[in-house]
């Protein structure tokens, strides 16, 4: 796969497929509920996500992590470097940047912003998350948070692209059922459902439109 970075960064100036690729991984019982809050976001928490990618021995390379096992809904899950947006942070954009190097010791000064996609809304945490994408000219060199994060997972995007990656079944938190027959996408290291894999639907969309591969 022959991805182009200064390819997707002018893509992603464009207009964004947004809830239509939102909806093709998003868990049946969650559709309704991310279509109703599309107009009515205000009360909704504001936070970031950063998506990043990097080349390593010529390999295309995106960073998700495991979060670390808690009493919470979001407890173990595979997801984007990110978090709450704080009073100090300037916009979004900068809790983005905060988070990655609070969980696993990114600096900002390491990371071009190549873009954002479509905010999305999940509707246990009552969380609008904001979505950026950026890319690391250099191998990363990780500093973990083992409060916040358990792993780092390096996915070589290509696997995205191939044959059967996207399954189904039923999710569960702290034993606790999430989900019933909820699609995934099934990597070699991890299993990337709910708004992690809603996000990566519309990043392909983005792809695709762009004939980039």
């Amino acid at each position: 796969m022959n991805l182009s970075i200064d390819q997707l960064k002018r893509k992603l100036q464009q207009p964004l497929p947004g809830v239509s690729s939102h909806l093709k991984m998003a868990p049946p019982h969650r559709a309704h509920e991310i279509i109703n809050h599309l107009d009515n976001s205000e009360n909704a928490k504001k936070s970031a996500v950063l998506i990043l990618f990097f080349h390593k021995d010529n390999v295309l390379k995106m960073i998700v992590i495991r979060r670390s096992i808690y009493v919470g809904i979001h407890s173990g899950q595979i997801a984007f470097p990110g978090g709450r947006f704080e009073e100090e942070d300037i916009d979004v954009r900068t809790t983005a940047l905060r988070e990655i190097k609070e969980e696993i010791g990114i600096s900002e000064d390491k990371i071009e912003i190549i873009g954002r996609l479509s905010d999305i809304y999940v509707p246990p945490s009552n969380f609008l998350i904001s979505v950026f994408v950026g890319y690391l000219a250099e191998k990363p060199v990780y500093n973990i948070d083992e409060r916040e994060v358990d792993e780092v997972i390096e996915i070589p995007f290509a696997e995205f692209y191939k044959s059967e990656i996207l399954k189904e079944k039923d999710f569960y938190v702290n034993s606790i059922k999430a989900a019933d027959k909820a699609p995934y996408f099934n990597t070699t290291n991890a299993e990337i459902w709910g708004a992690s894999a809603m996000v990566i639907s519309e990043l392909l969309d983005v792809i695709a439109e762009s004939s980039i591969l």
